[in-house]
């Protein structure tokens, strides 16, 4: 239990060491971040397509979350499928463990002897 909360603070901590790097990334290369460009799209079918201008920080943050949902979609699948196995196996965990209540129950009954019934045979002395 101490080691959880101790690892709970190392990942506090690590998660804030990088967000102040990022932070500090995006303060230095402000000029960057801030310039502004427009892109435009040329296809032979249709006239040409321009983009407003964009921060190269909010373009960032576009594609950046672009990506997320990509990953995010992609992986929806497995993760329906992992639950679903995991339903099933809690299933079949928890019969087995009633089986082996019955089982415990069932040797517990074999070792109770009869209250008339002796373990040693009675020996009569010649």
């Amino acid at each position: 239990m101490k080691n959880l909360k101790i690892l709970r603070n190392v990942k506090i901590v690590f998660w804030f060491i990088i967000l102040i790097i990022i932070g500090l990334l995006g303060y230095q290369n402000k000029a960057f971040f801030m310039a502004k460009h427009s892109f435009e799209l040329k296809l032979p079918f249709l006239s040409i397509v321009h983009t407003p201008e964009l921060s190269n920080a909010v373009l960032f943050l576009i594609f950046f979350v672009t990506g997320f949902l990509i990953a995010y979609f992609f992986s929806l699948a497995k993760r329906f499928k992992s639950k679903k196995t995991i339903k099933d196996l809690k299933t079949a965990g928890a019969s087995h463990q009633d089986d082996i209540s019955t089982l415990k129950k069932e040797v517990e009954t074999l070792r109770i002897k009869p209250s008339g019934y002796n373990a040693e045979p009675e020996r009569t002395e010649p």
